[in-house]
């Protein structure tokens, strides 16, 4: 019981210091070089998050004790998400159900993709699977991403993502082969 009650407030207290970072934060992600304004249909997202980099510390501390503690049973690339995470500044992501309106989605992709374009973001990939796709783009050049945007949809889910960097590409690129 005594567990139960200590991982109760660990987990009370990450959602209040990450809401107090996120009031604190969010607002100047979009002054960051990396930040994508997204075209995202006027649906009601079943998670949607906005974290500033004074909301990532918990963020932070919490993913990397999910990867301590699970590397034994699964083998988790640990080095590649602290290495990600060490350079992250903020995320945006929302997650909608697709329904009957998945050329809505379909169509906030292609205007994110257009509008994103005029602003000097590069494609990274596209892929189409199927009924499935996925667009990841980048803002900066070889030497450091500011930004990544992922956006997928599916015939039950889209996903609208932008991690905010800048990321050095070499470091993630080089934690990756040492992986393999």
């Amino acid at each position: 019981m005594k567990i139960l009650k200590i991982i109760l407030i660990m987990v009370v207290s990450l959602v209040l210091i990450g809401a107090a970072g996120y009031l604190y934060a969010s607002s100047s992600m979009k002054s960051k070089p990396g930040y994508a304004k997204l075209n995202t249909p006027s649906a009601n997202a079943l998670l949607s998050i906005n974290v500033g980099r004074g909301g990532l510390g918990p963020v932070r501390w919490l993913l990397q004790q999910a990867t301590e503690n699970f590397e034994h049973g699964h083998r988790m690339p640990k080095r590649l998400l602290k290495t990600v995470l060490q350079d992250l500044q903020g995320v945006q992501m929302r997650v909608y159900e697709v329904g009957s309106n998945r050329q809505a989605f379909d169509n906030a992709i292609a205007d994110s993709v257009t509008a994103l374009k005029l602003k000097n973001w590069q494609t990274l990939m596209t892929v189409r699977d199927g009924d499935e796709q996925v667009v990841v783009l980048q803002y900066g050049d070889n030497d450091k991403i500011e930004g990544l945007s992922i956006m997928v949809s599916t015939p039950e889910n889209a996903v609208f993502l932008n991690l905010i960097g800048p990321f050095d590409p070499s470091e993630i690129v080089e934690t990756a082969n040492q992986m393999n």
